[in-house]
């Protein structure tokens, strides 16, 4: 166990150690402000306002040069962003308000969506929660938003996730439905497309999270630094990323289009996929404050806390309400 945690860290720390000098032999190169973001994986909807943003210019447009990386996990992602590694994380959940509870000087400065797109997927022989009992499910991170939810609606259904069953941490949504698929495992926590491909393949639905009010789970959380020593360099990056998700919205051939590159679909699922996603996602980057209570209080109890904090302790929307006006 101690051994394996080391190799972890290890490897966390030679991740952030190369994703630093890489920056740091490469930003002089170029008179374009770098803005390095760590996001989960490429092949997720959460990351297409970042990837349209980049794909349609809008970055370049604002005179910065984004660059975005892959495959950073949760806890780490969070880590890169305090240690000033990147400047921006997609980690808009539980990690990162845990981080600002401990004094870290982060804040979340923009939202994608107002409802988790996650569900809950089994082999054919599991059709009820009761038939969960002694059963394999797959997670995704330790403490995500999905991991959280995923314990709630367990709970919910009257099975006791520590006894019950064994939850096994697999990573992203397209290792998770491959896992499904081969049964590796009995059920799995499922994203789009995933949901899809196991609906097609027959698996049944356990559940949908949609209902559990106050999950975030993509958005822009960042440094207090540089929103106030960098502002104009943040303002013009939420600006290019505010048309990356109103394309999003409002152009579903477009978005589809890119979707294939970065989601590696078909062309024909990649429209399905964002048919299914769109409903998730907000118009401006934004939630009302009774929203943002909502969330705080999901939030709190996931870290399992009872400690309170304010709304602006937390959520900073002072420049995308300036943009919304402009």
């Amino acid at each position: 166990m101690f051994s394996s945690k080391l190799h972890f860290w290890i490897g966390t720390f030679t991740f952030i150690l190369a994703v630093h000098l890489t920056a740091l032999s490469t930003e002089g190169q170029d008179s374009r402000p770098v803005i390095r973001i760590s996001i989960p994986g490429l092949g997720s909807t959460y990351t297409m306002p970042f990837q349209i943003a980049q794909e349609q210019g809008f970055y370049l447009e604002e005179g910065v040069d984004v660059r975005i990386l892959g495959g950073v996990r949760t806890a780490p992602s969070i880590q890169m962003l305090v240690g000033g590694n990147v400047e921006v994380s997609q980690t808009v959940g539980t990690t990162t308000l845990a981080a600002i509870l401990q004094g870290a000087p982060l804040k979340v400065v923009m939202v994608f969506n107002d409802k988790p797109s996650y569900w809950l997927y089994s082999k054919k022989s599991i059709r009820s929660f009761a038939d969960l009992k002694g059963a394999k499910v797959a997670s995704i991170t330790p403490g995500s938003t999905g991991d959280r939810l995923l314990k709630i609606v367990l709970e919910k259904n009257g099975v006791n996730w520590k006894k019950d069953l064994q939850i096994i941490y697999i990573g992203t949504s397209d290792v998770l439905i491959k896992s499904l698929l081969s049964s590796s495992v009995d059920a799995a926590v499922l994203s789009l497309p995933g949901n899809l491909i196991a609906k097609d393949a027959g698996f049944p639905e356990l559940a949908s999270f949609a209902s559990e009010v106050g999950a975030l789970t993509g958005g822009v959380a960042t440094s207090e630094p540089f929103i106030t020593k960098r502002s104009d360099v943040a303002v013009r990056f939420l600006r290019a990323t505010l048309k990356g998700l109103k394309f999003f919205k409002n152009n579903r051939e477009g978005s589809a289009k890119i979707m294939v590159k970065f989601m590696n679909l078909p062309y024909k699922t990649a429209l399905r996929t964002y048919d299914a996603t769109i409903p998730f996602f907000v118009w401006d980057g934004v939630i009302s404050e009774d929203f943002q209570d909502k969330v705080l209080d999901f939030q709190l109890k996931a870290i399992g806390t009872d400690k309170k904090v304010s709304r602006d302790k937390v959520f900073d929307f002072s420049i995308m309400k300036s943009l919304a006006t402009n």
